[in-house]
């Protein structure tokens, strides 16, 4: 008959709260088994991309992108704030270049309000 027992007997002796997995790793109490280690990778995997692509105002598809092309997570992580780093510039330079043009713009209109009033 199989029993299950959610609630240890104090005097048996408890297992170490981590141990080592035949794989090398070491797991918590309950140990993953074997065949799901893949998908619960691909799971923390794509929730890191998700809240990366949220700090850092990108799609996920781009950050899936970028690591693709790397060799580890934290070097991806890095050329993300980088690219947003980037982009934030490039945006002030284009504000601050509109809003000259359009400044420049309103000078000459006014310029040539007072040229024909004389």
């Amino acid at each position: 008959m199989l029993q299950l027992t959610f609630f240890k007997d104090r005097t048996r002796e408890q297992p170490s709260s981590s141990s080592a997995t035949t794989s090398g790793t070491s797991a918590t109490y309950t140990d993953i088994h074997e065949g799901d280690i893949a998908h619960f990778a691909q799971v923390g995997f794509e929730a890191l991309v998700q809240l990366l692509a949220n700090q850092q105002g990108f799609q996920a598809d781009v950050i899936r992108t970028v690591y693709k092309y790397l060799t580890s997570y934290e070097e991806m992580v890095e050329v993300i704030e980088e690219m947003r780093e980037a982009a934030e510039e490039r945006a002030v330079t284009e504000i601050l270049s509109r809003t000259e043009d359009e400044e420049d713009d309103h000078e000459e209109d006014s310029n040539d309000i007072k040229s024909e009033d004389e």
